[in-house]
């Protein structure tokens, strides 16, 4: 009787600890439930963030790269005119721009690959308007495309000429002319699972051939 009236009157010390180590052991699990949802959710987002980034950079390029006309500029510095410029992480030329981003008009436009402080590199788009026969001007407006990038390299095909095939050549240096077509690799260094396949570039009035400098080979 006395045993029972003991038991009714409340918990001994062993059970309460028991009770609390059960209850720590299951707030854990649910604490350990809940970090991995929010991971879950936290890399989904990036991922949908980083695909997003990797679309649009490529419709941009496709879209306007691809509009490049074949119109003279003047550098500063008094350097020969030329229609379309080529090297490995760098190309020029003269194109439109979105008019939906209030630019209207043609624009020198330079694709380029900036190298980063900690060794990566980033794709950024840098304009300023186009100025005929006149050196180029003003304070180029800079638009980063994609950042996070190990490195990567442009290629520009070639029409066959001068009894050389066509083919993809890591530059272009002819002062006229624009190439048939242009090829972008970029390297992702990003940790999402977010590829960026080679883009083939196909420009509307490019020729793929055009009049070299002296002393260069086409």
């Amino acid at each position: 009787m006395n045993g029972r009236s003991r038991h009714a009157a409340g918990f001994t010390l062993l059970e309460v600890l028991l009770a609390l180590v059960l209850f720590a052991f299951v707030m854990a699990g649910v604490w350990g439930a809940l970090a991995g949802a929010t991971r879950i959710t936290h890399s989904a987002n990036a991922l949908m963030m980083r695909s997003e980034q990797v679309q649009t950079a490529q419709r941009f390029i496709r879209t306007w790269l691809a509009a490049a006309e074949a119109q003279p500029y003047l550098e500063s510095g008094g350097k020969r005119a030329r229609e379309f410029d080529g090297g490995a992480t760098k190309i020029r030329y003269v194109g439109p721009l979105p008019m939906q981003a209030g630019h209207a008009g043609l624009y020198l436009q330079t694709l380029e690959l900036l190298p980063r402080k900690d060794g990566g590199a980033t794709l950024a788009l840098e304009y300023v308007p186009y100025t005929g026969n006149q050196p180029e001007s003003g304070t180029p407006e800079r638009h980063v495309l994609l950042t996070g990038l190990h490195g990567g390299k442009f290629e520009y095909f070639a029409a066959a000429a001068f009894g050389k095939p066509a083919a993809w050549r890591a530059d272009w240096t002819a002062t006229n002319g624009l190439p048939l077509a242009v090829r972008i690799h970029l390297d992702p260094a990003w940790k999402q699972r977010v590829a960026f396949p080679d883009m083939l570039v196909r420009l509307h009035t490019g020729s793929g051939f055009g009049f070299q400098p002296a002393g260069m080979s086409p």
